[in-house]
């Protein structure tokens, strides 16, 4: 009768410790970002980059927080983060991974260069599958 009662402790105990059960995976809530990484096919310079995450989106200025009691309301990109230029490539970092960025280049003159939508092969680089991790991704652009 003893063992009948222990059984089904050992036995949770056991797929507890080997992690068999995926529903008792503990995972912490850290704030994972995606980096994409942008260059041209043909580097020219002097273009400005306006990025977006997602198919939809409008590619603007890279967001920036509201200050308490502003009425400005922030252009939703998904962009916290846009560094380099046109002929070394940008480094963006987005609040998601989305499958697709969309983009607008354009000149000094503020003449649309070109505008799009890119596919972002998202790689995982750390964490695991059942909790997430940061994100990287390569996206070269052609004018």
């Amino acid at each position: 009768m003893r063992l009948m009662k222990t059984l089904p402790l050992l036995l949770l105990s056991l797929v507890l410790l080997t992690g068999c059960v995926s529903p008792f995976v503990a995972c912490t809530t850290i704030g994972y970002s995606s980096v994409v990484n942008i260059e041209l096919l043909e580097p020219r310079p002097g273009l400005e980059l306006s990025l977006c995450g997602g198919e939809d989106c409008t590619p603007g200025p890279v967001e920036m927080p509201t200050e308490v009691g502003s009425t400005r309301s922030p252009i939703p990109t998904g962009v916290f983060e846009l560094t380099g230029d046109s002929s070394n490539g940008w480094s963006a970092s987005l609040s998601s991974a989305q499958p697709l960025l969309g983009y607008q280049l354009t000149d000094g003159n503020g003449s649309v260069v070109a505008q799009g939508v890119a596919e972002a092969n998202w790689v995982r680089i750390d964490g695991t599958e059942q909790c997430g991790g940061n994100r990287l991704a390569e996206v070269r652009l052609s004018l």
